[in-house]
């Protein structure tokens, strides 16, 4: 039994424009920051226009159904496209695919219009669709060798399950087998529309699930970062030091001194760092400079610490700098270039107000030791290089 190419049509669009609403509905609660929601809930609703112009086709005049259609689909689908690029921060490249709507919209017209002809439109509009979501599925690839999930998986297969179909109807334009109207009840044209409806809803419901793992992934990010600056925040940093600590006992790298330890742990440092002066820059210039400098102060840190060490924000203008496999004459000298990057008044003239840092460091002890105490004498050593003058490094006695 085959089904009819109308009722099929009018369904695909009617249950986009459902989930169109749903995502609606929902990227109220989502955060602003995640892009391509608006133009992921707009295609469906003009996929569904379309699909209400298609099915009205020998009610209308063609230039409704055939011309309007086809063009109000495509744009449907350059929207899709859209959203995915700004959903992953990529600035959407619009010119190439208007310019490539707009030689569609005059060849439709003149094999409508001048000239008709069912199946040169067709593989006009086919060609064009087909490179659209190959490009769309490329960029879905492209994520996947980045970070793989299911939502990623998802929309790949759906968008190269409906670049498949176009290739395969394209493929039946050439060999004769394509039909005479978009309304032929035919194996062919119902198969086609039939993967239409499907993928039709299924981008949507992708879309949804891309950005519900969104939010989940940014709530993961949140509950482990200061918003503020981005990186560790205490709870995050302090495990972060509880299974470094751990490693650093569980992997023995040290060399044992007189009768001491034969077998002391890998080194590990920890410092402490604080902005001198922090209160009256906030008292003075109000805590929106204040916040703009503890961020300055991290891209600068950033720009020292080598992949492996950490950084994390232990509360209001006080950091903690975690070095897993260095020793205590390591840590300083990394302490006096971390002090020199933050005391640099590289910041062009006339911009944000510069401040210098104290850091404590202290190492782990071969013996009885912790983080918490480890901590303690960094801080310690923090308070002494202030009470010295500020802008300057101590360590543990």
């Amino acid at each position: 039994m085959l089904l009819d190419p109308r009722s099929v049509i009018f369904f695909a669009g009617f249950m986009g424009v459902l989930m169109a609403v749903v995502l609606f509905g929902m990227r109220r609660s989502y955060p602003q920051t995640i892009g391509g929601l608006s133009e992921w809930t707009v295609a469906p609703v003009l996929c569904f226009a379309s699909t209400l112009m298609f099915g009205l086709r020998g009610v209308v005049p063609d230039i409704v159904s055939v011309l309007a259609a086809n063009l109000v689909l495509f744009l449907g689908c350059v929207l899709y496209y859209t959203g995915s690029q700004r959903f992953f921060g990529e600035p959407p490249v619009l010119r190439g695919w208007v310019t490539l709507m707009a030689a569609l919209g005059v060849l439709l017209a003149w094999f409508t219009v001048v000239q008709p002809s069912y199946a040169v439109r067709l593989a006009c509009f086919t060609l064009c669709a087909s490179a659209l979501f190959l490009a769309h599925a490329g960029l879905y690839l492209r994520q996947l060798r980045k970070k793989p999930s299911f939502a990623l998986r998802f929309m790949a297969a759906v968008l190269l399950m409906q670049s498949l179909a176009l290739i395969a109807r394209l493929v039946t334009v050439f060999i004769g087998a394509s039909g005479g109207s978009l309304m032929d009840n035919s194996p062919v044209q119902s198969a086609y529309i039939a993967v239409f409806a499907l993928t039709s809803m299924m981008l949507t419901l992708g879309a949804i699930l891309m950005a519900t793992d969104r939010v989940r992934t940014e709530f993961e990010w949140l509950a482990t970062h200061d918003p503020l600056t981005g990186v560790l925040n205490r709870r995050a940093m302090l495990s972060a030091c509880a299974a470094e600590l751990e490693r650093s006992r569980a992997r023995p790298g040290g060399h044992a001194l007189g009768g001491g330890n034969p077998n002391p742990p890998r080194p590990l440092s920890l410092m402490m760092l604080d902005v001198d002066h922090f209160k009256s820059l906030n008292d003075s210039h109000g805590h929106h400079v204040g916040d703009q400098v503890l961020q300055r102060l991290v891209r600068r840190l950033q720009q020292v610490l080598r992949p492996g060490q950490y950084l994390g924000r232990h509360g209001g203008e006080e950091f903690v700098v975690l070095l897993p496999g260095t020793d205590l004459p390591t840590a300083l000298v990394l302490a006096e270039r971390l002090r020199a990057a933050a005391a640099a008044p590289a910041e062009p003239r006339g911009t944000l107000p510069w401040r210098t840092v104290s850091i404590g460091v202290s190492a782990l002890r071969d013996g009885p030791d912790s983080v918490d105490a480890m901590l303690l004498r960094a801080d310690t050593a923090l308070y002494r290089a202030k009470a010295l003058g500020r802008d300057r490094v101590d360590s543990e006695a």
